[in-house]
């Protein structure tokens, strides 16, 4: 791709197991909670600098090499097409048995849909309809937290920003852009139950 994608290897083979695809119909839809995830009910006491330490923090298109493998590519822009999931991983070290691992996912608009992960519980939207909150309580066992989403016809385009927090800090923002896809530079966007239809926007 003409994206300047950079491949790392996520070599955490349960990766994978954090991650969900795409919700048949909506929007953008996070990803389910990795097995042992429950919805977080309590606020967590915020974790001191000895306490966590991040080991690395990618973010990126999510893929698999002919082996099946999980890759992600590194990148911060890619076009509006729904194709492979975008998302975050997280590799850390803590001393505490638990955490609370929460994602403030920023779009540049308001969304036509968010989808059904929003009714399902998945995720919380805030009042200005903007933000997708998602919010777990982890064992820290596996070392990573990861989340993914899927872009979907009709999904904002241009500049994103997900933050991610563990107990109440702050490790990581990543800033994106989604690109217009091809369909959308010739004028025309593929509906997902339709041929080709002349865009609006």
């Amino acid at each position: 791709m003409a994206f300047g994608l950079k491949s790392i290897t996520v070599t955490v083979a349960v990766l994978a197991a954090g991650c969900a695809t795409q919700a048949p119909t909506g929007s953008a839809v996070a990803a389910n909670p990795a097995a042992g995830d429950v919805k977080m009910s309590a606020a967590a006491a915020p974790l001191t600098a000895a306490e966590l330490q991040v080991v690395t923090a990618q973010f990126g298109v999510f893929g698999a090499d002919p082996n099946g493998r999980r890759l992600l590519y590194e990148t911060d822009k890619f076009p509006a097409i729904p194709a492979a999931p975008y998302g975050w991983y997280i590799l850390f070290k803590t001393s505490k048995p638990t955490v609370v691992w929460r994602e403030e996912f920023e779009l540049p608009e308001v969304p036509p849909t968010w989808g059904p992960g929003e009714a399902m519980g998945i995720f919380s939207i805030s009042p200005d309809r903007r933000t997708a909150v998602t919010e777990r309580i982890i064992p820290t066992r596996l070392g990573f937290i990861a989340n993914e989403w899927r872009y979907a016809p009709g999904d904002p385009i241009g500049a994103h920003k997900m933050r991610v927090y563990i107990d109440g800090q702050l490790v990581r923002e990543f800033s994106f852009d989604i690109e217009k896809g091809p369909d959308d530079q010739r004028g025309n966007r593929r509906g997902p139950n339709r041929s080709d239809s002349k865009s609006t926007t």
